[in-house]
């Protein structure tokens, strides 16, 4: 209720037809109802409007108006109806938890024609269509980081939403990236990546500029390369993927290729450790007041027990033919057909070798998942 009205009624006048409302009474009931009818009206006026495809401002202003005049409204009434009613509608178009870009269009120009937000219209409910906006926005980003039909269309269409949007440059790369990890860790979901994921994956990439730097922010790059290395690796291509800077300590044979390196990998061995055990027992014999003479005997057995014991922390080399390490304390290599079972831990994987005296070793490499399958791979390839 506006200012004028507030001062109306407590006067005892009724606020809409300006007659007295009678001892006790603010206004009239019927007054009231046509009121409350009229501006229910508008806000259905307004809240079709704001969803229409055929938006026409001059023509629902006088609709309004015209319900305006006939139930005690005024300017300001008319004002809260539009307001109301843009709220209406954007939570229409909100119902089915997805907002079209068409539909963001029409809210929008909806709200600037009529300056709903200099008069005043409902903070909260802006700050609810830019979120849609953007969750729209991002979705469509996940499903052009993975098209593989038709992708410059979705790319385009992506690119035009991003246009239209209210984020600036530093958001929208955000955006990008993020819906673009999120389409890496969908796609990887089923443990496969195929070569028009893969290219779908970097076409996006390269569409909106996206440095290596940005998209290995969270390590994703990385990801998606190495199950590409998997993929190569099962179907019997030697992948050539990483880009390895500065002397590699290891004599490799002429037959073989450097598929991968890993910096910074523990090594540990199980040990056997032994020591010997024992006690004493046996009577005491009193020799004269205060002193007493023991004959013990003494009786001692091995023990022995294993345990895995961190050896080195170095570099493990993977090729086609022998998994490397060199460490300042160790340097060995081991072919994959001597090994005769490959074990997969969290943080890395183990492995036995095919010897009689052979204990268990294992790799702490911090990416189990890549190390164990990377190994087992080229141990079938």
């Amino acid at each position: 209720m506006t200012l004028s009205r507030l001062l109306k009624s407590a006067a005892g006048t009724c606020p809409h037809c300006n007659e007295k409302a009678g001892i006790l009474s603010r206004e009239h009931s019927e007054c009231r109802r046509t009121f409350d009818s009229g501006f229910q009206e508008m806000v259905n006026l307004a809240a079709d409007a704001a969803r229409s495809h055929t938006f026409d401002e001059k023509s629902l202003r006088l609709a309004l108006a015209e319900v305006a005049r006939r139930s005690y409204g005024d300017g300001a009434t008319v004002n809260q109806a539009l307001e109301e009613g843009w709220k209406q509608g954007l939570a229409h178009c909100m119902a089915d938890g997805i907002m079209t870009q068409a539909e963001e269009s029409r809210l929008r120009e909806f709200r600037d024609r009529l300056a709903l937000e200099d008069s005043g219209a409902d903070r909260k409910a802006t700050e609810e269509l830019e979120k849609a906006a953007i969750d729209r926005i991002t979705f469509d980003a996940r499903l052009a980081a993975v098209a593989v039909e038709n992708p410059e269309h979705h790319l385009a269409e992506l690119s035009q939403s991003l246009r239209q949007s209210s984020l600036n440059q530093g958001q929208q790369t955000a955006l990008l990236v993020r819906a673009w990890e999120a389409a890496v860790e969908g796609t990887l979901e089923d443990g496969l990546l195929t070569r028009d994921e893969e290219n779908a994956l970097h076409r996006y990439l390269d569409h909106f500029n996206i440095t290596v730097t940005q998209a290995d922010d969270n390590g994703v790059l990385t990801i998606l390369v190495q199950a590409a290395v998997i993929r190569d690796i099962t179907e019997g291509i030697v992948p050539q993927r990483q880009n390895i800077n500065g002397r590699i300590p290891f004599n490799l044979m002429k037959s073989e290729q450097l598929i991968w390196v890993m910096d910074g990998v523990d090594y540990l061995e199980v040990v056997t450790r032994r020591e010997r055990r024992g006690s004493s027992h046996g009577l005491s014999i009193r020799v004269a007041r205060g002193v007493y003479y023991r004959p013990g005997v003494f009786r001692s057995r091995s023990v022995e027990w294993e345990e895995t014991v961190h050896q080195d922390t170095g570099l493990l080399g993977f090729t086609t033919k022998h998994l490397y390490f060199s460490g300042p304390k160790k340097k060995f290599r081991v072919r994959y057909d001597r090994i005769v079972d490959f074990e997969p831990f969290s943080d890395g994987f183990g492995l036995m070798r095919d010897a009689q005296t052979a204990k268990p070793q294992s790799f702490r490499t911090g990416d189990g998942w890549f190390a164990f399958n990377l190994a087992t791979n080229l141990a079938q390839m």
